[in-house]
């Protein structure tokens, strides 16, 4: 009987130390899965964060280009209509020279 009393308290006290042990190690590796998915998380973080930066940089980037862009189009606007009134201007000054050159030579040919 003392061998099996002996038998019984060896297996108790393995299956406590073996008890202790495993629940250790099972506190252990949930930590563990823990803290590595803590990092993916802010790993997501960090990504959609830096994401979300880049596209406002673009937005504004977008925005000025714009701006930018209708100001060119008023000006090209303005170019155009001066350079219509140019035209117009060098057309009736054509005329005119040759309106005059003509009077020049009707006077030359009076003269002779």
């Amino acid at each position: 009987m003392e061998n099996s009393d002996l038998v019984t308290i060896i297996i108790a006290i393995i299956g406590t130390l073996g008890g202790t042990s495993a629940w250790s190690f099972y506190q252990k590796k949930l930590e563990i899965n823990r803290e590595e998915e803590k990092d993916r998380e802010k790993q997501t973080y960090l990504y959609r964060d830096d994401l979300r930066e880049r596209v406002a940089v673009l937005e504004s980037k977008l925005d000025e280009e714009r701006q930018e862009r209708l100001l060119l189009l008023t000006r090209m606007q303005e170019q155009s209509e001066e350079l219509a009134a140019l035209r117009t201007e060098v057309k009736y000054l054509r005329e005119e020279r040759e309106r005059l050159m003509a009077k020049i030579d009707e006077l030359i040919e009076k003269q002779e």
